[in-house]
């Protein structure tokens, strides 16, 4: 046990080691943890006094030693998750050991037959040495260990290199790991990456991501993502579909959003629950007649791209629970839970006829299809109500 690793907390709570030692007036060893997700009681000050400092106020926790469980090694989690009776050690009757629908009762699977590893769940803490295990998944294209407890990428990195040079999926979504070394060599038949819930930033993923240069498919849902950089953006060229949800601090369209419209190949977008308030494109008029302005600073002066040329692929967006109240031209459209719609269904309809109105190329409003009838009853309702606004206002 060292300051740095990442544990379990009564076999369920995974959380990061930050101090181990004494704490003034509690006799006895104390370890000082941050929670990953759970409310902690302090951030590493406590009675007066410091003894660590948390990445997030109030995730910190004293508790005793024996409240932590370290995970299972990736040989250990192979056993449990796919080989019932080596030894009664490794047997958890929690654990389904079917794949792909076949039951393995009292004899080894054939791993050399399985193309997706999946331990999620098992908080698996370090790739130990076996070389029979490792030698028997080299034909693996898909890799999945959610939830696990592995501290540095320097661990991925040589597993990756050695064992497993057809994999084209991997997944380590819900972790907390130190990006410590550069890998040797670029993973280039890796074509998607899940990294939800891992507690990174733009400058994070910025480093990592430029070692999968030919990803198309990515997931960072659940992150720190404040603001998307333009080599963050020169870092997933290839990228057809993104998802960014629940990054809630992900507020500004523009430049942000408008900098992903520079992928050439982009097709899906998602950024539900980011906070987002207005879809804004650049280079759009802006009136500020009698507002008391003083002082006009445009934003990403430097972003000096037409409206026209972003976005040139892309076919669906979903931008549910956010706070948009405008919106662009899209073929399919996810929006729900936004100020545009109303209180009530009357208010609902009409939001919903305003937007099929307004969208030409509109084919799918949260994910139900758009009938001819649907649209030329929206444009009809659109055009009377905009021009009875225009004969009121004369």
């Amino acid at each position: 046990m060292k300051i740095g690793d990442n544990i379990l907390v009564d076999g369920k709570f995974p959380a990061t080691i930050l101090y181990i030692g004494l704490v003034d007036d509690h006799p006895g060893e104390w370890i000082g943890i941050e929670y990953w997700n759970q409310q902690g009681k302090h951030n590493g000050y406590f009675n007066g006094k410091f003894y660590f400092q948390t990445k997030h106020q109030l995730n910190g926790a004293f508790i005793r030693p024996q409240r932590i469980q370290y995970g299972n090694s990736f040989t250990q989690a192979i056993y449990k998750q796919y080989i019932k009776a080596f030894s009664n050690d490794y047997i958890n009757h929690d654990i389904n050991y079917s794949i792909f629908g076949k039951q393995y009762s009292d004899y080894a699977v054939e791993l050399s037959s399985i193309i997706r590893i999946d331990l999620s769940s098992q908080w698996v803490n370090e790739f130990d040495d076996n070389d029979y295990i490792y030698n028997n998944l080299c034909q693996i294209k898909e890799l999945n260990i959610r939830q696990n407890l592995i501290k540095n990428w320097s661990q991925l990195w040589i597993i990756l290199e050695k064992y497993f040079p057809k994999l084209e999926i991997l997944n380590v979504s819900n972790s907390r790991i130190n990006f410590d070394i550069n890998p040797s060599n670029e993973f280039i038949n890796i074509k998607q990456i899940v990294l939800i819930d891992i507690d990174n930033d733009c400058h994070s993923f910025e480093y990592i991501l430029k070692y999968f240069p030919n990803l198309i498919d990515i997931h960072l849902d659940l992150n720190h993502l404040t603001f998307i950089s333009e080599n963050f953006v020169n870092k997933i060229k290839n990228v057809t579909n993104l998802s960014l949800s629940d990054n809630q601090r992900l507020i500004e369209w523009d430049p942000f959003i408008n900098r992903l419209g520079l992928l050439p190949f982009l097709q899906e977008l998602i950024i539900n629950n980011c906070g987002i308030e207005q879809i804004k494109l650049p280079n759009q008029e802006l009136i500020i007649n009698n507002c008391g302005i003083e002082q006009i600073k445009l934003p990403d002066q430097d972003f000096n791209v037409d409206s026209n040329e972003l976005f040139q692929s892309l076919k669906y967006v979903y931008i549910s629970d956010n706070k948009i109240s405008s919106y662009s031209s899209l073929i399919s459209l996810n929006i729900l839970r936004n100020p545009i719609y109303g209180l009530n269904q009357f208010e609902n309809e009409i939001a919903k006829q305003m937007i099929i109105a307004r969208l030409l190329n509109l084919t799918y409003l949260n994910r139900v299809i758009i009938n001819q009838d649907e649209r030329r009853g929206a444009e009809i309702n659109y055009l009377e109500g905009y021009a009875q606004d225009n004969f009121d206002k004369k």
